[in-house]
This record gives structure tokens, sequence and C-alpha cells, in this order.
């Protein structure tokens, strides 16, 4: 056999494999398709990315009415399971939560955080730092006495910054941003800031474009490999969360050491400095593997600003929800300050504990929750490993909504849902009704 023909041979061999390891494949990937959820086609590369329009969550609606409240969809490279009933979520994330509690790791906040802290961390260091942040917040009285002074006194500052606007038109967003901070910073940190101060606003302002920049940059967590580019949105979201985390480094630090002079100084940061302290100096045999995740400092610094961004952005966007249907059913506010002033009066400052006397504003407040939908897709989740769920193969790394939207507005147990109408949490004796 020649040269050409020996060539020949080795060319077609080539062939051979190429064509039967792409059947393998094809066959491989139609078996596993097959075994997915339903859902739509979508493009080659993009999927069905560039078909959610502004709205995603009323898209992922219309698609659960053809394909079900269990349905998969491919966005960019992506596989994404959408969970679109309240019954699915909770079968999800409640009945099955080790297997549904993961968090994507070409997701952008993973990547920005480095998979630490609160929001990014793997299953299961996520649940455990959860647990210990949960704990931490009790003991110092997260939604107790001392979180209530708190928010009397920053309340005290809100309305003297309202109070100045002397009844002009105003975007009341910025006091309200600078509000929320300070109760957080005053958990986090042990101190609060005056409204001037530029370093205050500096923070607010990275702050206000990491949330803005997160949620305009779904192509670089759906399409991962766009993250090397040398994308605008990228360099804008790392440059204002360094500015983010250089602040929250450099507070860390001074809290360690203003921990050394006085002792009993405590806020969430000195607390969760304890337990590392505590967990670093305990006997080697005695260091439960539970806690390993207390020998990465870089957990508390991601903690801290998890809890910093995403709280404060929330927060603020629902008071300035509640602010906007107060405005628009005139009816409402009424009804709410008349059930101050006959229960509580007008002269003192209502507490957690006159929540029985006022079930209105608390339908109010859960009106607000469902109507305004603030995180309408919720945060991603993942799956951790392959998992039958409803019949379905779901595999390993596979993103999760739950569109928490469709829940919120759903017709079969909402009468009229677009409409705002806290009674709909109130019994015949004006009661809630915690449904």
């Amino acid at each position: 056999m020649d040269t050409s023909d020996m060539s020949d041979v080795l060319a077609h061999t080539i062939t051979f494999l190429v064509f039967c390891a792409t059947i393998a494949f094809a066959v491989r990937f139609l078996h596993r398709q097959y075994r997915l959820p339903p859902g739509p086609l979508g493009l080659p590369f993009v999927g069905c990315l560039f078909h959610l329009g502004k709205r995603p969550e009323k898209t992922f609606n219309d698609w659960a009415k053809l394909y079900g409240d269990l349905f998969s969809v491919r966005l960019g490279s992506e596989l994404v399971v959408i969970l679109n009933s309240q019954q699915a979520i909770k079968d999800a994330y409640v009945k099955n939560a080790s297997k549904f509690s993961a968090r994507p790791s070409y997701s952008v906040n993973a990547r920005v955080s480095n998979r630490k802290g609160l929001i990014s961390a793997p299953w299961p260091d996520w649940k455990r730092i959860r647990t210990l942040s949960m704990k931490i917040l009790q003991d110092l009285g997260f939604a107790r006495t001392s979180t209530e002074q708190r928010i009397y006194e920053e309340s005290e500052y809100l309305l003297n910054a309202m109070r100045q606007l002397d009844g002009v038109p105003t975007d009341v967003s910025h006091v309200l941003m600078n509000a929320v901070s300070n109760i957080l910073c005053s958990m986090l940190f042990g101190r609060r800031f005056d409204y001037d101060d530029q370093e205050f606003k500096n923070l607010l302002l990275s702050n206000h474009m990491i949330m803005t920049k997160v949620q305009g940059s779904a192509l670089l967590t759906f399409i991962p490999i766009l993250w090397y580019a040398p994308l605008t949105v990228k360099k804008e979201l790392h440059h204002h969360y360094k500015k983010l985390l250089d602040y929250v480094d450099t507070t860390i630090k001074k809290i360690g050491h203003e921990r050394i002079n006085i002792p009993s100084f405590e806020s969430f940061v000195s607390a969760y400095m304890t337990r590392e302290e505590e967990y670093r100096n305990s006997e080697p045999g005695n260091k439960h593997t539970m806690q390993h995740f207390l020998r990465d400092p870089e957990h508390l610094l991601m903690t801290v600003a998890g809890i910093f961004a995403a709280g404060t952005h929330t927060t603020a966007t629902g008071l300035l929800w509640t602010i906007l249907f107060l405005c628009l059913n005139q009816d409402v506010q009424e009804r709410c300050f008349n059930e101050i002033k006959d229960n509580i009066g007008l002269d003192n400052a209502p507490s957690y504990n006159d929540k029985q006397k006022l079930p209105y504003i608390e339908a109010v407040i859960m009106e607000v929750h469902r109507r305004a939908n603030i995180v309408p897709l919720g945060l991603l989740h993942a799956v951790s490993d392959d998992i039958i769920f409803y019949g379905y193969t779901i595999p390993k790394g596979t993103m999760v909504m739950s569109n928490l939207w469709a829940v919120h507005m759903d017709k079969e147990n909402w009468e009229r849902p677009e409409e705002f109408n806290p009674s709909r949490f109130l019994d015949d004796n004006g009661e809630i009704v915690n449904s």
C-alpha cells in the first residue's frame, strides 16, 4: 500500500470515528433531552434568550400555559428549569431543598463574589452560612426590641430630611435608601452615617450601580463565554463592586481593632469574627467539619457585602412601592391612618407589639409584597445532583428559576389579581387571613 492509499485509509478512518462519535453524542443528547421537562424550541447558541421580551416573568407564564408549571428552556448556552406555580416551587425548594438549593457557578453573582458569602456560596456551605448569619442577627435582637430602637432612631432622621423638602414634589428614593442603608449599617458595623456624608453617598452610588448592572447583565450569565469579552457592563460592575468590597474590608479590619479595646463592642461583623476566633482556637480534634467555612475570611466579607447590597435595594424598593400604592389609593391611606389613630394614638410610635392591633396595615404590607413583585424571578438556583422531579430528569448543574410573579398574579388563587386590594387578606371580622 503506497503513501496515498494509507492517507486515504487514515482519512476515512478518522471520518468514520467522528461520525460514530457524533451519532453517539446525538443519541445521548436526544435521550437526555427526551427526559427533560418540555419547553419551547430555541435558536442555536442563544436558545430562547431573545424571545423573553422586557417582562420575562410574563413570557414564562405564557409558556407555562403550553408546557405546564414545570418546563425547561435554553437561555443562551444554559439549560434553565422554570417553576411556575406555588406547588412546584414548594416541592422543589422545600421538599427537595438539598437538591434545589445550589447556586449556579457561572452566574454574575457567583463570579464577582468568587462563590463566597451568603448569596453565592455552593450548597451546603450556603446553608451553614445562612444558619450562622440568622443566629447572629437573632442574638443581636433582629426583629426584636434592639432592632426596633434602631428603626425609631433612623425614622427621626428620615422624617427630618423629608420635612426639609418643605412640600416640594421630590423623588424620595434617595432618602429612603439612606434610611434603610443606615439601619443595615448599624446592625452590620455598629454605626450610621449622616445623609450628606460623602463616603456614604459614594457607597450608596456604588450599591445602586451594582444592582443595576447585575440586572442588566443576564447575557453574561446565560452566555458565559461573554464574560471573557471586554464588555463595558462587566468593567463597570467590577469597578463598583470593588469599591463596595474595599469599604467593607476596611470597615471589618477597623472593627477588628476596636474589638481589642472595646470587648463588648457588638455588631454582626464583631459577632461573626468571634465565631471565627473560637473556631481557630479550638483543638484540632474538636473542630467541627460543618464549620470549616469559618477558616475563610472571604466568606465574612462577601456575606456582609451581600446583606448590605441586596437588603438595601429590596427594602427601599418595597417602601417606594408602598408609597406609590398609598398615593394611588387614597382610601387605603386614610384607613391606615385611622387604624393607627384609633388603636395606637398619634402621640405614640407603633411598635412590633402593636401588630395585633393593626390588622389592616399588616394586610396592606402583604398586598404590597404580592402586587409589587419586587424580585419577580427570585434568585437563581441550581440543581446540585441529577434528580427525577415530576417524572422528568433534571441534570446536575441545571439552573432553576421560580416565577414568583406568576404565583402572585394567579387568577385561580387571587380574585382580580391586577388590583391592589389589601382586604383580600382579611376575613369577615377584619382579622388577617394568611394564605
